[in-house]
């Protein structure tokens, strides 16, 4: 079909519903699936037999020289048409999203992380877009198919039908000047493609027009009617934005009417006209705790102080939770001198299968991520919408089965902003660093990548991918009773994952929604440090996960979520939840479903005050299955209203097998819910006591505790060891981590 064609209306335009395939959109009423064997990781690897791509060193050595101007192509300056390529990317069609890549160099996962190959140089040089002769007469216009075989700078507002940068061939925008090219089809990248506006511009990649009805999905095939932005064969794509930090915490509470921020740090890179997000702090029994977002705009910046173009309508109170965690909130700037974007009224998309790493820095992603109608309707605030549904491999900044070709990958204070689907997706691509970056206002789970098929397949791992200083902010879904477990960061399967410093808030979502999911049948081993979730609708952390592996989650902070700071679920699993902090989550600090696998889940060292927002700052819940015991050592309760931990494991489940050890209470220490089955083992032993007691039901043997509803005896069980509550001491960030430019 010609770029200048009308549509095909015949052609398939929506996928069916539910073509998105992630085992947790099940609706909330169905249960979960049953525990069951799940695969070694080396039956795993052998079971997937993933091959990696790679690049030929001929093909990255023409790449390397078209950018650097080492060599000068003879072959014709560049070819305009009215009919685009229908070539398949060079992975050629993979019969579905779930394909093979190309064999490479050995199994994902099986090398060491890698250093990144030097950038290559970005040149202002070869021929200008603007002469004409170059084109052979005019330069090509909106209705241009054009296919790029040499070094060409674009100088000038460009528009075109279509573009292809073939093999050799290079566009690269000028660097002083604030330039738009807008294509109203493809742009495929099997070259180089360079947008690194220098400090005083702005380059724009723009999509205008897309018809999201139209787009097909699936697959590593560039495929016509799914317009955006294709990386492809052993492409280059460099998007290189002037650096700015990402985010900076408030120094302290911000008021409405406020028309200027102080800042907790210097925030490099901001400029007057700068757009930016203030995030909602306020408790969760306040109307619209989670929504209470200011957009404003930079007058000027002088120091840590920014004037506001308008004062803020919220206001954001610092929030003092106790352990070392005293913040206000995040002030994301959401504005980049490098922007790729679709419109408000048609969303693009990003998808990079080149064996080429990319680099994308300080870069706006803006209208990204397309969706399909479904034949289901709901009742909008504007009355009766389509239930849409995300179209399947067409995300914001999709990196689609590199395998280890992607190791070294670093992705820098990038935004994805006002999407329809997933932020960031490095799916089955290994060794991917995302530094300082931010999704707001997106639909769906914003860091994720693809889930298994079912809850009897696993999920195909990414290994050694890291977020640091990331932020998941605004993630929503709607109908909003749908968003079953929407989550910001969704940490998936594989070996080596990191998350850093990272931020998860104002995630809407129903029942399991949260900040951070370790989701079904998706175990990944990841390092989870220093991370925040607050004034989420649901939860900060949750759990639903048969595991074996040990997973470790320290220095946590979460307040004034809209359910608990943890919600621990699946069957039988082992986690370790040391030195953390949940403030004032509305209800209450963990609610615990799973019980231990091997050695037992332990939280060690925790501050966990419900500020006056829930009864209890723990509560049991049913057990699934029978296992270890569950320990809270070295912990402070306080700030509830009737106990600080409640047993309510009903009688047709498991029943309760929890020691509570060394540990203070500010009031009633327990409660044992009367409509809870007979607990298996519950042992405490107070802060500074060496006295072990066994809580057993009301009525049984032991000396009647009324205000707990049971009865208690001494038992010599862990009697002598008693130790002093470890209070934790988290020390959060004040700002992303620093970022810079390539090759600075």
């Amino acid at each position: 079909m010609g770029i200048d064609e009308e549509p095909d209306a015949s052609r398939s335009a929506v996928r069916p519903a539910g073509a998105h395939r992630r085992a947790k959109h099940r609706r909330a009423d169905i249960p979960p699936e049953p525990s069951r064997t799940h695969l070694t990781r080396r039956a795993l690897l052998r079971w997937l037999a993933v091959g990696t791509a790679f690049a030929a060193i001929s093909g990255e050595e023409v790449l390397r020289r078209s950018l650097t101007g080492e060599t000068r192509l003879v072959t014709p300056a560049a070819v305009i048409g009215t009919t685009p390529t229908e070539a398949a990317g060079p992975m050629g069609p993979d019969g579905g999203h779930g394909g093979a890549p190309p064999d490479g160099t050995g199994p994902p996962g099986s090398g060491a992380p890698e250093q990144p190959a030097p950038a290559p140089t970005v040149d202002q040089g070869g021929r200008r877009w603007s002469d004409r002769a170059g084109w052979g007469g005019n330069p090509p216009g909106p209705r241009s198919a054009v296919r790029i075989t040499d070094r060409v700078l674009l100088d000038t507002d460009a528009e075109v039908g279509s573009l292809l940068v073939e093999p050799g061939g290079a566009l690269t925008f000028a660097a002083d000047r604030t330039l738009t090219l807008a294509a109203t089809g493809n742009v495929e990248v099997r070259g180089a493609l360079a947008l690194a506006p220098d400090g005083a511009h702005v380059h724009t990649l723009r999509f205008p027009g897309v018809d999201e009805k139209r787009f097909q999905g699936d697959g590593m095939k560039v495929v016509d009617t799914d317009v955006g932005l294709w990386v492809t064969g052993a492409g280059y794509l460099r998007l290189d934005g002037a650096a700015k930090t990402a985010w900076v915490r408030a120094e302290g509470e911000l008021r409405a009417g406020d028309t200027a921020l102080a800042l907790a740090a210097p925030p490099a890179g901001w400029l007057p006209g700068d757009e930016l997000a203030v995030t909602p702090t306020g408790p969760p029994d306040q109307e619209g705790f989670a929504d209470r977002y200011d957009l404003v705009t930079i007058r000027s910046v002088s120091g840590t102080t920014v004037t506001l173009d308008t004062p803020l309508e919220h206001p954001h109170p610092k929030v003092a939770a106790g352990g070392g965690v005293t913040v206000g909130a995040e002030v994301l700037n959401l504005t980049r001198s490098v922007r790729v974007e679709g419109t408000a009224k048609g969303r693009s998309h990003v998808h990079l299968t080149s064996s080429r790493r990319a680099d994308v820095r300080h870069t706006a992603l803006r209208w990204v991520g397309p969706r399909a109608g479904t034949k289901e309707t709901w009742k909008g605030p504007d009355g009766s919408a389509p239930v849409t549904a995300p179209v399947l491999g067409r995300y914001g900044l999709h990196f689609h089965r590199l395998g280890d070709a992607a190791r070294g990958t670093v992705v820098e204070g990038v935004v994805v902003r006002d999407a329809g689907s997933h932020a960031y997706v490095p799916h089955a691509s290994h060794g991917i660093t995302f530094r300082g970056c931010i999704s707001h206002e997106t639909w769906e789970d914003a860091y994720w990548w693809d889930g298994p098929l079912d809850t009897r397949t696993p999920q195909q791992p990414s290994d050694d991918i890291v977020y640091e200083s990331c932020v998941a902010s605004r993630t929503l879904l709607e109908p909003n009773p749908r968003a079953y477990r929407l989550t910001g960061f969704n940490l998936g399967a594989g070996t080596g994952g990191k998350a850093l410093d990272c931020v998860a808030v104002g995630v809407r979502g129903a029942n399991g929604a949260s900040g951070f999911e370790w989701p079904e049948n998706s175990e990944g081993v990841w390092t989870f440090q220093r991370c925040l979730a607050h004034n989420n609708l649901q939860d900060g952390i949750f759990v639903w996960l048969n595991a074996k592996q040990h997973h470790v989650v320290t220095e946590f902070a979460a307040y004034h979520n809209g359910g608990w700071g943890i919600e621990h679920g699946a069957y039988l699993n082992d986690f370790d939840y040391t030195a953390s902090v949940l403030y004032g989550n509305a209800a209450g600090g963990v609610a615990l479903h799973a019980l231990g696998r091997d050695k037992g889940t332990v939280f060690d060292g925790l501050l966990i005050d419900a500020a006056g927002h829930s009864d209890f700052a723990v509560s049991t819940t049913r057990h699934e299955l029978a296992g270890e015991s569950v320990t809270f050592g070295r912990c402070r309760f306080t700030g509830y209203r009737r106990a600080g931990i409640a047993f309510r494991a009903g009688a047709d489940g498991k029943p309760d097998d929890l020691l509570v050890l060394d540990c203070e209470f500010g009031g009633n220490e327990l409660w044992l819910d009367p409509e809870a089955g007979p607990p298996k083992n519950i042992l405490l032993r107070r802060a500074g006591s060496t006295e072990v007691l066994q809580v057993r039901r009301a009525g049984e043997e032991g000396t009647a505790q009324p205000q707990w509803n049971a009865a208690a005896a001494v038992v010599p069980t862990l009697a002598g060891q008693s130790r002093p509550v470890q209070p934790p001491a988290l020390r959060l960030k004040d700002a992303a981590a620093p970022t810079t430019r390539v090759g600075r």
